[in-house]
C-alpha cells in the first residue's frame, strides 16, 4: 500500500523520526533515468548517523514509484553562516536577476542569524527595488535559500542611490556590469498552446539556462512516459536546442495529458523550467509546455567574453612571502633584459582528478615575476562540484572538511583573470593545468589569450641529461625545496625553477 504525500507531510514525517532532524530540509532530487533510480538529496544542521539516515530511507523508499529500481538518500550537515548566506544572496541575484544586479556589490547584502531565523537586507537602486517586488524576488530568494540552508530566511529590501554612472560616449563604459544583461535568446514560431497562452515566443539558451526559473526550447530527442506507484502518469523528456541539452520531468494534468502524449521523438517545444542542481549538473523540471517550430535558420551566437573585473571582490594577492628569493636572484648569470621587461604569473592547480570535464578545481597557487623578482602571491582554496576521494586527498592533502567553507571556483574566477591580466601564463605540464582553468573561465564567460610557457618543455630543452624533468627533479636538481601537491608551494618551485632555466637558456 502505497500513500501519496505532499511534500510537506514527507519532511513532517521524516523531522518525527528524531528531535536531530527538526530542520531538515530536501535540497533536491535527482532522476537517473538511465539506471530507473532516484537519489533524495537532504541538509541538516546536525550529524546524521548511518542508523538514522536508514530510517530516512526507508520513508523515501514509502512514497517513490515503482518504476525505479534503487533509492538513494544523502544528508549532508550544513549550518548557517552570514557569509556563506551572504555569498548565495549575491550569486543568486547574480545569475537569475542580472537586470537588477548591474550595481549590486557584496557590501548591499547583509544578513544577521537569530537562532533558526536568518534576516537579511538587500540595497538595490530604486529600479531594482521596484523590479523586485513586482517580481516577488524576495519569497524566490527565501526558497532558494532554504534548499541551501537548514534556516528560516526573512528578506527586506532598502533602496540605496546609484553610485556608478554609464557614460556610452565615453571609454568609462562598465563592460562587466553591461555583460550582465545580455541573454542569448532563441525567437520561435507557430507556438500552439498546450500548457500556458502567455508563454511568448523567446527562448533562453539551454547553455546560459543555470538556475531558477527559465523558458528554454528544443528539438525533442526521447519521451518516455511513467507512472507513479498510485498510478498517476509523468513524462521524463530529452530536448536538444544545438546549444545544450536539457533533460527533466513533466508532471501531466487532466487537461494535458493527451496533448503531451501526443509528442513524439522529432517535435518542437517551448518550456517553462525550473532549474535545480546535483553535483555540478543541472536538472530541469518542465512546469508548462507548449509546442513550437524552432527556426530552421539558427545559427549559436558567440557568448560576449568578460574583460578582467577592474578591483579584486574576493581573493586578494599579497606581498611574496618565499625565503628563496634572494639566493635565487643573488645568481651569477644575469637575466635576459626581455626577461626583466615582462610581467610573468607562476600558477598550479589541485584538482580532484585527471579528467577536466568530471573533476573539479580544490585549490589555485600563483605568484607574479615583475622586474625579474617574484612580487606577489595568489592562492585561495576552492569548494569543488566533485567529490574528494580518498586517494585524492592522500595526493594533495586537501579533504572535504578544508574546502567546506571556501568559495567556488565561479566566485574566484574573476579575481583570477585580474590577476593574470597582461601577464605571461607559466606552469609547469602547463597543458594540464590550463585545460582546467580554461575550461572553468569560460564557464564564467572569461577567455584566457595570455601567452602560456611551460617549464617542463623548457627543462627538456635546457636540461636534456636529466632522466626525469617532473617539478620534484628539478627542484633536486636546483636545490629547491617545496612543499609537494600543494598549489602555492608547487608555484613558488615552479617560479624559481623557471628564473634558473631562463638564466641557463639567455633569453625567452
Amino acid at each position: 500500500m502505497f500513500t501519496v504525500k505532499t511534500g510537506e507531510e514527507f519532511i513532517s514525517d521524516i523531522r518525527a523520526l528524531d528531535e536531530s532532524l527538526s530542520n531538515l530540509r530536501i535540497s533536491s532530487v535527482e532522476v537517473d533515468k538511465k539506471n530507473y533510480s532516484i537519489t533524495y538529496n537532504f541538509i541538516c544542521d546536525k550529524v546524521v548517523d548511518e542508523e538514522l539516515k536508514n530510517k530516512i530511507l526507508s520513508e523515501a523508499e514509502k512514497i517513490t514509484a515503482r518504476v525505479f529500481r534503487a533509492v538513494e538518500v544523502t544528508v549532508t550537515k550544513i549550518v548557517s553562516n552570514d557569509q556563506l548566506v551572504d555569498n548565495e544572496i549575491f550569486n543568486y541575484l547574480n545569475s537569475s536577476y542580472p537586470s537588477i544586479s548591474i550595481f549590486l556589490k557584496p557590501t548591499d547584502i547583509r544578513s544577521g542569524i537569530y537562532g533558526n531565523l536568518v534576516k537579511y537586507v538587500i540595497k538595490l537602486t530604486k529600479d531594482g527595488v521596484d523590479y523586485a517586488v513586482k517580481n516577488g524576488l524576495i519569497n524566490k530568494l527565501n526558497n532558494f535559500l532554504a534548499t541551501k540552508f537548514c534556516s528560516d530566511f526573512a528578506g527586506s529590501l532598502e533602496e540605496k542611490e546609484a553610485d556608478e554612472s554609464i557614460s556610452l560616449l565615453s571609454e568609462e563604459v562598465y563592460e562587466s556590469q553591461l555583460q550582465k544583461i545580455e541573454h542569448r535568446t532563441i525567437k520561435v514560431s507557430d507556438v500552439v498552446c498546450i500548457d500556458e497562452f502567455d508563454m511568448g515566443d523567446l527562448a533562453l539558451y539551454i547553455e546560459d539556462a543555470i538556475s531558477g526559473d527559465v523558458i528554454i526550447c528544443g528539438k525533442i530527442t526521447d519521451i518516455a512516459e511513467r507512472q507513479s506507484k498510485t498510478g498517476k502518469p509523468f513524462f521524463i523528456l530529452n530536448i536538444d536546442d544545438t546549444t545544450g541539452r536539457a533533460s527533466g520531468l513533466y508532471f501531466t494534468k487532466k487537461n494535458t495529458y493527451q496533448k503531451i502524449k501526443e509528442l513524439k521523438v522529432g517535435d518542437d517545444i517551448i518550456a517553462r523550467a525550473s532549474i535545480g542542481e546535483y553535483n555540478g549538473r543541472k536538472s530541469f523540471t518542465f512546469q508548462k509546455i507548449n509546442r513550437c517550430t524552432f527556426p530552421s535558420d539558427f545559427v549559436k551566437k558567440d557568448r560576449y567574453k568578460k574583460t578582467a573585473p577592474k578591483t579584486y571582490a574576493l581573493i586578494h594577492p599579497e606581498p611574496a612571502k618565499t625565503v628563496k628569493i634572494s639566493s635565487v636572484f643573488d645568481n651569477d648569470a644575469p637575466l635576459p633584459q626581455a626577461f626583466t621587461k615582462e610581467t610573468f604569473v607562476v600558477f598550479d592547480l589541485e584538482t580532484t582528478g585527471l579528467d577536466v570535464m568530471s573533476n573539479g578545481i580544490t585549490e589555485i597557487g600563483a605568484v607574479k615575476i615583475m622586474g625579474g623578482k617574484i612580487v606577489e602571491q595568489f592562492t585561495t582554496l576552492v569548494k569543488p562540484d566533485y567529490p574528494i576521494t580518498s586517494d585524492n586527498q592522500a595526493i594533495t592533502g586537501i579533504s572535504e572538511d578544508m574546502v567546506k567553507n571556501s568559495p567556488k571556483i565561479g566566485a574566484v574566477i574573476p579575481d583570477f583573470m585580474k590577476f593574470i591580466e597582461g601577464a605571461v601564463l607559466v606552469a609547469h605540464n602547463a597543458d594540464f593545468d590550463t585545460k582546467f582553468i580554461k575550461r572553468f573561465a569560460g564557464a564564467e564567460d572569461y577567455e584566457i589569450k595570455n601567452k602560456i610557457i611551460d617549464t617542463l618543455e623548457v627543462a627538456r630543452k635546457v636540461l636534456p641529461f636529466l632522466k626525469k624533468h617532473d617539478l620534484h627533479t628539478l627542484g633536486e636538481h636546483f636545490d629547491i625545496a617545496f612543499h609537494h601537491h600543494r598549489a602555492l608551494s608547487d608555484a613558488y618551485a615552479t617560479a624559481e625553477v623557471f628564473i634558473r632555466l631562463i638564466k641557463i637558456k639567455g633569453d625567452l
